[in-house]
Order: structure tokens, then sequence, then C-alpha cells
């Protein structure tokens, strides 16, 4: 009875200093930027470079989302490949939106590798705000 008694308190501290070993999702700080205009990657990215220094251990994830008329910009890949490679540099992810794409024909293909498309950037905005705790702003 002792020995049972003894396993299970060790599985019981086991259990508690391997949770504490991780960090949750919530105990980060993340952050996601939506913008209409290319030239303001490079500003956003910097951002993200300096909150990542200020956070330290609680910098988690940084995300850039962009939509709109402009995101035809984005098939320039001799332009993105500078924003792409200074974004993840600082680990951030530069997504765009897949109806702005679609509005405008182009095809997700164009894109430079580095851009993930997301379905609504909204939507998207939205559940990272509700489901995952993100600081959100909207340029």
């Amino acid at each position: 009875m002792k020995r049972s008694i003894g396993i299970l308190l060790v599985l019981i501290i086991l259990g508690i200093s391997g949770n504490a070993q991780t960090t949750p999702q919530g105990d980060l700080n993340n952050y996601v930027v939506s913008t209409t205009k290319i030239p303001q990657l490079q500003p956003i990215i910097l951002t993200a470079e300096a909150l990542k220094e200020e956070d330290g251990s609680k910098f988690g994830d940084f995300q850039i989302v962009m939509y709109g008329s402009n995101v035809k910009g984005l098939t320039n890949k001799t332009e993105m490949e500078t924003y792409t490679k200074e974004a993840k540099a600082a680990g951030v992810s530069i997504s765009v939106c897949k109806i702005s794409l679609d509005r405008l024909g182009i095809n997700p293909a164009e894109l430079h590798d580095y851009i993930e498309v997301v379905d609504h950037a909204y939507t998207h905005l939205i559940q990272l705000q509700k489901n995952k705790n993100y600081y959100s702003l909207q340029l």
C-alpha cells in the first residue's frame, strides 16, 4: 500500500513537472497584422523583430495577412524575395486571402513559395483572436 502511494506521488510530481516544462499557447504573445499595402511589410517585420526581442521567451507566433486589390504585387517574385527573406529571418509568416486572389484572377502558384494562402482574411483574423488569443492590428 505504501509502495502504491509512493508510486502515485512520483507520477503526480512527474506529471506536474512535465507540464511546467512545456509552455502552453496561452502563455505566449502571438501577433497578427493585416494590411492591404505591400510596402508596409518591411515596417511590420521590423516591429516583429522588436517584439521578439522585448518578449524574449514569451514571443510566440507573428503573422502578416494580406488582402485586397494590392495583392497583385505579391506575384512579383523578385520584389517579394526581399520581404520573404526578412520575414523568414524574423520568424514571421506571410499569408494572403484566397478571396482576394480569386477576385483578381491570380493563381496561387504565381506567389512566392513562402507566402501561404488563407481562405478568408477576416475569418482567419477573428479565429486567431478568438481561439488562440492573438494580439491583432489592422492597417
